[in-house]
């Protein structure tokens, strides 16, 4: 008989019951838990009023939110952690509840991975709707320009720009990025490219950012619409590769290249795998995620990246990696 390994029997359990964290996570968000605390200390009663919740089961749920870290609990009161202080309470620079929100929202996605390995296909996508739905693109903008306003900053201070001018943000979203950069260096412009129903979303975020002037948006499809010839001397491609296939990527990073001026700098930001495909964990598992949720993406590593930028005529290619999970690869024209 084998001698049982406690460590492993526990990992077991704690891969099996992950998604149990998920869900108080989930719904702390949904009911707005961390808002409604603040600054205050509070007692399970009195939150379970402001939440309009029961008294009972709302103090299970923040006894479980201690134990996640994302609470305090000292005797009968509660109040938030400094992670939740920093991310979990709307209206503070940081806050993540729409990304995670997002993540609550395909997390049924994955109830269908086994028949999405089983056939190779993305299974979620055969009864999407035609046209996107407007709360839907949203609820995914919105999540992104949360993730975004953690990573920006430090997107910023890691890329080594000379005084740039004009800057292509392809796929932008909410333009986070571009609005970062663009408060970094006082000559920058920026063009925000993305699909038309999304670039209707983009203006909000830079009318809020006050930078109309100097950030502009420009709708179209990446793979069938051309960028332009010698426009800009900095590109960025964030978070875009990672939905298409090999060629189609080439595809994207040639345009890119031609629209790029000699000296140029093109940029790709996104989650880099190892030689292995196995790790980051995240990167790994993200893949997964873009199998279940589109039609020919994956995640990809280093040396793909690399071969890509070098197929289209990039030279000085380096890698960095951020403070969070993802990387950039960068080259130059």
């Amino acid at each position: 008989m084998n001698e049982i390994n406690h460590l492993q029997f526990e990992y077991l359990l704690q891969l099996s019951s992950a998604y149990w964290k998920s869900q108080v996570l989930f719904t702390a968000i949904e009911l707005d838990i961390f808002t409604a605390i603040g600054n205050k200390h509070l007692t399970a009663e009195e939150l379970a009023h402001i939440i309009n919740a029961n008294a009972t089961a709302t103090e299970k749920m923040l006894d479980a939110l201690v134990s996640l870290d994302l609470l305090v609990k000292q005797e009968k009161l509660y109040q938030n952690s400094p992670i939740a202080n920093s991310y979990l309470i709307k209206g503070r620079p940081f806050y993540q509840g729409d990304a995670i929100h997002h993540f609550n929202n395909i997390a049924e996605n994955w109830t269908m991975l086994s028949q999405t390995v089983k056939t190779g296909e993305a299974v979620v996508l055969k009864d999407l709707p035609e046209e996107a739905d407007p709360h839907d693109v949203k609820d995914f903008i919105t999540a992104m320009h949360n993730i975004a306003s953690v990573k920006s900053h430090d997107i910023c201070a890691t890329i080594p720009l000379k005084n740039p001018r004009n800057m292509l943000d392809i796929a932008g979203g909410p333009g986070t990025y571009s609005i970062e950069f663009v408060k970094k260096y006082p000559e920058l412009h920026a063009v925000i490219f993305d699909l038309k129903h999304v670039t209707k979303l983009t203006h909000d975020f830079i009318r809020a950012a006050g930078l109309q002037e100097r950030i502009k948006v420009l709708a179209g499809n990446c793979l069938e619409d051309d960028f332009g010839t010698n426009c800009y001397d900095t590109i960025l491609v964030s978070n875009l590769l990672h939905i298409y296939n090999p060629e189609n990527n080439i595809t994207v990073l040639k345009k890119c290249w031609k629209a790029l001026q000699n000296e140029g700098t093109l940029i790709i930001h996104e989650f880099v795998l190892d030689e292995t495909k196995t790790h980051p964990q995240f990167a790994a598992l993200f893949s997964l995620n873009m199998l279940i949720g589109t039609q020919e993406g994956a995640s990809y590593s280093e040396t793909e990246y690399r071969s890509w930028l070098e197929t289209v005529g990039c030279k000085k290619i380096t890698r960095t990696d951020l403070q969070s999970n993802s990387s950039l690869i960068i080259g130059k024209k």
